[in-house]
């Protein structure tokens, strides 16, 4: 398993912390996207897309920080494409695995454009959802 620091570089998001802002599952969990701001105080978006996803493991790790609007992002395993070994994202309040069929970041501009197009189920904590 390859450690988690290097799969955040892969990235290409530099040394700065980021935050996750919301996680948006659509197409039945087919899809899922994951909103993060780089660098908190200068809150640059960027957003993970998980697409022709199996299966999606869901856990809580810090029941009293569920209203938090923010989680921080401790690490990632990118794990393998083709549904051969999930991502696993850690924050300080969940830990999310997907098994993925194709996996792509995007940053800028275009972020909030293509969010726009997407028809997505918000996955919030004052919502109840069920995966």
């Amino acid at each position: 398993m390859s450690d988690w620091k290097d799969d955040y570089n892969l990235l290409g998001l530099g040394g700065f912390t980021s935050l996750i802002t919301q996680v948006n599952v659509s197409l039945w969990g087919n899809e899922v996207l994951i909103e993060c701001v780089y660098n908190p105080e200068e809150r640059l978006p960027y957003m993970l897309a998980f697409k022709d996803c199996r299966d999606i493991s869901w856990t809580v790790q810090d029941e009293e920080a569920v209203g938090e609007l923010e989680a921080e992002f401790f690490g990632i395993s990118l794990g393998e494409r083709e549904h051969r070994k999930p991502a696993v994202i850690t924050t300080d309040i969940f830990e999310i695995s997907i098994l993925y069929g194709s996996f792509s970041i995007h940053k800028g501009e275009n972020l909030n454009a293509q969010v726009a197009d997407l028809e997505t189920e918000v996955l919030v904590s004052q919502s109840p959802a069920v995966l």
